[in-house]
């Protein structure tokens, strides 16, 4: 699960766990997730540091997931951020982190996640890629100039 440090990424970890299965949240801060690793065992939830716009972290995680658990079967992929603020007054180094979070970020994992599910999981075995969106992508809401696309 990426972005696992809030909204509906930490409530799919939550459901998870509650349920019994395994998860592996990963965010760009960890600790985030201290109560959680408190309350569950390693065997049941992973947290890994990941910041969907590099690559080899990316990759560490999927290899980590592998050894811990011998496969991954779900990749939820929902690391995002936002910026509320009219476009003439948004830097255009944050509208591009935007970009690079969300759209290149998701594109990334995604790849990643399709080539693990061929690759590396067991052969036929597969995965399933569920990848969340905004209603934002479909009907544009102020003050999201730079959001709304991605």
């Amino acid at each position: 699960v990426t972005g696992s440090s809030s909204g509906f990424s930490r409530a799919m970890v939550e459901e998870v766990l509650h349920n019994g299965e395994i998860a592996i949240a990963t965010l760009c801060k960890p600790s985030i997730l201290d109560d959680l690793a408190a309350k569950y065992p390693r065997t049941q939830l992973l947290v890994l540091p990941l910041d969907v716009t590099n690559e080899g972290q990316l990759k560490s995680a999927f290899i980590q997931a592998k050894d811990a658990f011998g496969h991954v079967d779900v990749v939820y992929n929902n690391a995002g951020q936002g910026i509320i603020q009219e476009l003439e007054g948004t830097p255009m180094d944050c509208a591009r982190t935007l970009m690079d979070v969300n759209f290149w970020g998701a594109v990334t994992v995604s790849l990643e996640a399709v080539r693990f599910f061929r690759e590396k999981n067991p052969k036929d075995a597969g995965g399933l890629l569920v990848q969340i969106s905004s209603m934002a992508g479909i009907k544009a809401v102020p003050l999201f100039g730079f959001y709304n696309p991605t």
